[in-house]
């Protein structure tokens, strides 16, 4: 079977958007101008063509030279080769080094340098990543730079699909990309175990970002999944649905109808996959120490350099280095909970004391400093100042959407609840609405549908 996505009703999707948009306009103003194009392409075309047409915009200029930075080349290098001084170059940097700092080049980023009729150089654009880029205008009067987003063409798709062995199965039968399985089981985690509640039958339906990169790095791999709007999976007859709204940090997240969020306060454990080597014990014999003595965390063996997250969002109390902990990092969370991160290889990118962090952010990379017999971390937590155990803590959820936020919360629910209700469930086999006799077309309202009344 074909593919499953298609453009969903405008007005439905339209509303979401627009009083998601004033939500946040009211909250912190309006926002400041983006260098990204993103467009929702919800509205039909028009059903005239204009009477007037206007001119094509001019083709982007060439840049003069095009590359990608390799290992060991240096800014100075690719800038001298590019035909600019020693002195030149040194100014250059200088005057970006507030929004960029050239000396942190990498090998992967991409690079373009435009030069005038004469050969002076006069734009720069060097890869940030695969969404941002920082550009240097080279004048006679100045050097400026600034950091902008690469343009991009979003638009709002829809996917749904009945279980037949997997949650990942049902996705690719429907020839959609594995990441849209990957990012439900992320929203869903912690209410599902998708290995032992799936059912043969469960059903989900996701209204999703569709996104394509219009240059950069990533233009060349067509539309890539974007943001999850609104999602439901239906297990043994329960739905549970999910809706992204911002928090109160000002960081997007996923909530059910009534504003509780779908995320706990702290994940189960701070790596993606690894084996428990030690448990947490008030006597055990340490390998090192050859005495017992109490191992108050809980020992993931895996191997050196694996990414470390924080459990949580929080601040960094501590990133250090002790003989027994080796590099190791402590970060406060909010209930009075503390989580640390022992025998780090290294640390992440920009973590250090008093920065705060999200939870699922990389703050280190497994290794085996201090006493450790082999690459493993030691993963602490404390409640109220006495380590417990991290296996058995009860964890409270992640705070619900404020009552100042919640009336805009619902509107934003409410309309995308109607547009997810009016998603038809597909199989390979055809498709028919949850809960309706297949093939029938319509949206079942009899005694026991799961499809919950409108919000109020």
């Amino acid at each position: 079977m074909g593919q499953t996505r298609n453009r969903i009703s405008a007005a439905v999707i339209a509303l979401a958007i627009v009083a998601l948009l004033i939500g946040l306009v009211a909250r912190h103003g309006a926002p400041p101008p983006q260098a990204s194009l993103v467009t929702a392409d919800l509205s039909p075309a028009p059903a005239e063509a204009p009477a007037r047409l206007e001119p094509a915009p001019p083709p982007a200029p060439t840049p003069d030279i095009t590359g990608t930075v390799k290992k060991n080349t240096a800014f100075y290098d690719i800038m001298t080769e590019a035909g600019a001084t020693p002195l030149q170059v040194t100014e250059i940097a200088k005057a970006v080094k507030p929004v960029y700092d050239f000396r942190r080049i990498k090998p992967g980023q991409q690079y373009e340098v435009y030069r005038s009729a004469g050969g002076a150089i006069e734009r720069i654009r060097f890869s940030l990543d695969q969404s941002r880029y920082v550009e240097v205008i080279v004048a006679d009067s100045a050097i400026t730079a600034r950091q902008l987003e690469y343009p991009c063409r979003t638009e709002v798709r829809e996917a749904s699909g009945i279980i037949t062995s997997s949650l990942f199965a049902s996705v690719t039968e429907q020839e959609l990309p594995e990441e849209l399985g990957n990012r439900l089981v992320d929203i869903f985690a912690w209410d599902i175990d998708f290995f032992s509640d799936i059912r043969k039958g469960d059903y989900w339906r996701v209204i999703y970002e569709e996104r394509t990169m219009l240059d950069g790095p990533a233009a060349e791999k067509g539309a890539q999944i974007g943001a999850v709007v609104a999602a439901e999976f239906n297990t043994s007859g329960r739905a549970r649905r999910a809706f992204r709204f911002e928090n109160e940090a000002g960081f997007p997240d996923y909530f059910d109808e009534t504003g509780k969020s779908l995320r706990k306060q702290l994940l189960r454990a701070p790596l993606e996959y690894a084996r428990i080597s030690s448990s947490y014990s008030r006597k055990r014999y340490h390998p090192i120490l050859h005495k017992y003595a109490p191992h108050l965390g809980i020992d993931y063996a895996a191997p050196t350099g694996t990414p470390v997250m924080s459990t949580g969002d929080g601040t960094v109390l501590t990133v250090s280095r002790t003989r027994a902990n080796g590099n190791y990092v402590k970060i406060r969370h909010a209930n009075d909970y503390i989580s640390y991160y022992l025998h780090l290889s290294r640390f992440g990118k920009g973590i250090r004391a008093g920065v705060k962090v999200r939870q699922g952010q990389t703050i280190g990379y497994v290794g085996m400093t201090g006493y450790a017999t082999g690459p493993h971390l030691d993963y602490r937590i404390k409640k109220g100042g006495r380590f417990v155990n991290p296996r058995s803590l009860e964890l409270p959820p992640a705070k619900p959407v404020s009552a100042e936020r919640m009336a805009d919360f619902r509107a934003v629910c409410q309309t995308l609840l109607v547009a997810m209700q009016r998603i038809p469930v597909r199989d390979t086999g055809g498709e028919y609405y949850a809960g309706a006799e297949k093939g029938s077309g319509v949206i079942p309202d009899e005694p026991g549908s799961t499809d919950p009344p409108l919000l109020r």
